[in-house]
C-alpha cells in the first residue's frame, strides 16, 4: 500500500534504529547461549563468564525493548494513518459509489480488516526480534562447527520447504474465510437494523437466526477451525523436526565423524533454545497471512474511494460561488436515472427545469418512488446529473467545484444520522445558540450541551430529529433541505416546525426546501412543486402569508 511505503520513507531513521537494535538483541541472545554453553562445559566457576552472562542479559533486554518499542510506534502510526486516510476518502467519495460498495463491505473493512491488520502489526516487533535471534544463533553455530551447521541447515531447509508446500492448503481456505466474513457482517447489520420486525414475528426471527445467521456462522467456524488446525498440525510437525534434528546430531552424525562433546552439547542447547522463537514465528504466520488479505481489501477500498478535497470550507465555497444581490438555484434540463420499486426497471428523473430564489420556501410533494429524494440528492450535490446543468448564483456546478457547492447546504434526511458531538463546537457562542434551539424545540428538560456535545441522544426518533434540526441550524447555511422532518413529530411540534421555524428561516433570508406529505400546511410554502414518476407535473404558487 502506498501509504505504508510513504511511512517507511518518512521514518527510515526509526526503521534503521529498530533494525540495528534488533540485530544487537539477536546477537546478544546468541551470545547468551554460547556463554551458557561455556559455563556448562567449564570445569570450574568463572567470574568472567558470570560478568559476561549478566552483561549480555542487560544488553539483550535493553536492545530488544528499544527495537520492539520503535516498531510498535511505527506499526501503530501506520494503522492510525490508514484509519484517518480511509475516513477522509470516505467523505470525499460520491454517495452513489458508497452505496454501490455497500455498508456491510465498508463496515467489515473499517472494523474487522483494520483490526486484523492491527493484530498482525502487533506481532511483527517480536517476530522481527525472533528472526534476528535465529540468524544470530545460526551464525554462532556455523562458527562453532561448519559440518554440524551444514546438517542443521539442510534439515531446517527441508522443513521450511515442506512448510511452504503444506501452507498452500490453509492459504486457500484463508481467502474463503475473509469472504465469509462479509456475509457475517451483512447478517449482523440486518439483525441490528431489523430487530423490531423480527421481534414482531417470532417465526421470521427464528428463520433468520436458524436459517441464515446460523449456517453462515457455522460455515465461518468450520473454515476457521479447518484452517487453524492445519496450521497447528504444521507447527507441531516443525516442533518434532527439532527433536528429530537433535536426534540426527546426537545419534546419526557420530557414525560419520565424532564432534567434540562440548560442541555437540552446545548445539543441542542452542537448538532447544531456538524452538521457542521459531515457534513464535510460525504462530505469527497465519495471522500475518490473514492481515495480507485484509491489507488487500483495504487497498481495494482505498483505490475505489475518492481523493480528499483540499478546498472544502466556507471560504472556498464563497470564492467558487461569489455572493450576488439575489441568490438563485437553477436546474436546467436536469435528468438522472434512479432505481425503481422493481429492480428490473429504472426510472428517469426529469428533464427538470426549476428555479428557486433566495428566501423562498418550496415544498416538494409526490408519491413514493416519484423521485423526491433523488431530486433532493441532486439539489444537494450528492448525486451528479447525467444530463442538464445546475447553476448556483449564476455559476455552473462542475466536478471541480462540487465540494464548494455543497457547503451552501444543510440537510436533515429522512434516514438521518445524529452525531452526539456538536461538530461546530469550536465556534464562539455555539453552546448558547444550541441551547436556544433545544429550548425552542421543547428538549431542554431532557438534553443539554456539555463539553461540546449533547448530554444524551438516547431518545425517540422524533426527539432525535429535533436535535438533528438543532445541528443543522447551527451550521447557518444559505439553503436548508428537510426530508419528511415533521413525519415523526407530534401535532404540537409539527405546527411549530411549519408555522414558526420555517418562517424564522425565511426571515433570515434562507432558502428552504421541504419534502413533505402534510397537505394541511401547504399554505406555509411560497410554492409547492409536485413530482410524478420522475416528472415535474405542476408548480403551485401559494397565497402569501404573514411572517411575524
Amino acid at each position: 500500500m502506498e501509504m505504508i511505503k510513504q511511512l517507511i520513507r518518512q521514518s527510515w531513521q526509526l526503521m534503521l534504529l529498530a533494525t540495528l537494535t534488533g540485530m544487537i538483541s539477536g546477537f546478544s541472545g546468541a551470545s547468551l547461549v554460547k556463554t551458557i554453553g561455556d559455563g556448562v562445559t567449564a570445569h570450574h566457576a568463572s567470574a568472567e563468564l558470570a560478568w559476561r552472562f549478566f552483561g549480555l542479559c542487560t544488553v539483550f533486554l535493553i536492545t530488544k525493548l528499544i527495537s520492539e518499542f520503535v516498531l510498535m510506534h511505527l506499526t501503530q502510526d501506520a494503522v492510525h494513518r490508514i484509519r484517518v486516510d480511509l475516513s477522509r476518502k470516505l467523505i470525499a467519495t460520491p454517495v452513489k459509489k458508497l452505496q454501490a460498495l455497500g455498508q456491510s463491505e465498508l463496515l467489515a473493512i473499517m472494523t474487522n480488516d483494520i483490526g486484523t491488520l492491527v493484530q498482525a502489526l502487533q506481532m511483527l516487533p517480536p517476530a522481527f526480534g525472533n528472526i534476528i535471534i535465529v540468524i544470530g544463533c545460526m551464525g554462532y553455530l556455523t562458527w562453532l562447527s561448519w559440518q554440524l551447521s551444514v546438517v542443521t541447515v539442510a534439515c531446517l531447509t527441508i522443513g521450511l520447504v515442506a512448510y511452504q508446500f503444506a501452507e498452500r492448503i490453509p492459504l486457500r481456505h484463508m481467502f474463503k474465510l475473509r469472504e465469509q466474513m462479509d456475509f457475517l457482517y451483512r447478517n449482523f447489520r440486518s439483525l441490528i437494523e431489523g430487530s423490531r420486525e423480527l421481534q414482531l414475528n417470532t417465526k421470521r426471527g427464528k428463520r433468520f437466526v436458524e436459517g441464515i445467521m446460523a449456517p453462515d456462522s457455522l460455515a465461518f467456524k468450520n473454515l476457521y477451525l479447518l484452517t487453524m488446525k492445519i496450521y497447528a498440525l504444521i507447527s507441531n510437525l516443525n516442533n518434532i523436526l527439532f527433536y528429530l534434528l537433535i536426534g540426527v546430531l546426537v545419534f546419526i552424525v557420530p557414525i560419520w565423524f565424532t564432534p567434540k562433546a562440548e560442541v555437540l552439547t552446545t548445539f543441542t542447547l542452542v537448538l532447544l533454545f531456538l524452538m521457542r522463537p521459531i515457534n513464535d514465528i510460525l504462530y505469527a504466520v497465519p495471522v500475518i497471512r490473514q492481515a495480507g488479505f485484509s491489507l488487500a481489501k483495504i487497498g481495494q477500498l482505498e483505490g475505489a474511494l475518492g481523493e480528499p478535497e483540499a478546498l472544502s470550507n466556507t471560504a472556498a465555497a464563497t470564492t467558487a460561488f461569489p455572493a450576488v444581490a439575489q441568490r438563485s438555484l437553477v436546474l436546467k434540463k436536469v435528468a438522472h436515472h434512479y432505481p425503481g420499486p422493481v429492480e428490473e426497471r429504472q426510472f428517469m428523473l426529469g428533464p427538470i427545469d426549476l428555479s428557486i430564489g433566495e428566501g423562498e420556501i418550496v415544498f416538494i410533494i409526490g408519491g413514493n418512488g416519484s423521485g423526491k429524494t433523488t431530486l433532493a440528492m441532486l439539489l444537494l450535490g450528492l448525486y451528479a446529473p447525467e444530463a442538464g446543468e445546475i447553476h448556483l448564483n449564476g455559476t455552473l456546478v462542475t466536478p471541480e467545484n462540487i465540494t464548494q457547492y455543497r457547503q451552501h447546504f444543510s440537510a436533515v434526511f429522512a434516514d438521518f444520522h445524529l452525531f452526539e458531538q456538536l461538530l461546530d463546537a469550536d465556534e464562539d457562542g455555539v453552546r448558547e445558540r444550541a441551547m436556544h434551539y433545544v429550548e425552542k424545540l421543547g428538549m431542554a428538560h431532557k438534553v443539554s450541551v456539555v463539553d461540546g456535545k449533547f448530554s444524551t441522544i438516547n431518545l425517540s426518533t422524533g426527539q432525535r430529529k429535533r436535535l438533528a434540526l438543532v445541528s443543522a441550524y447551527l451550521e447557518d447555511r444559505p439553503i436548508y433541505l428537510f426530508d419528511e422532518w415533521a413525519a415523526d413529530q407530534d401535532p404540537v411540534f409539527k405546527r411549530v416546525f411549519y408555522t414558526e421555524l420555517l418562517p424564522d428561516l425565511k426571515r433570515r433570508g434562507k432558502t428552504v426546501l421541504v419534502i413533505t406529505h402534510d397537505d394541511a400546511y401547504f399554505t406555509c410554502a411560497d410554492r409547492v412543486i409536485k413530482l410524478e414518476e420522475g416528472h415535474l407535473q405542476h408548480q403551485e404558487q401559494q397565497p402569501a402569508y404573514s411572517v411575524v
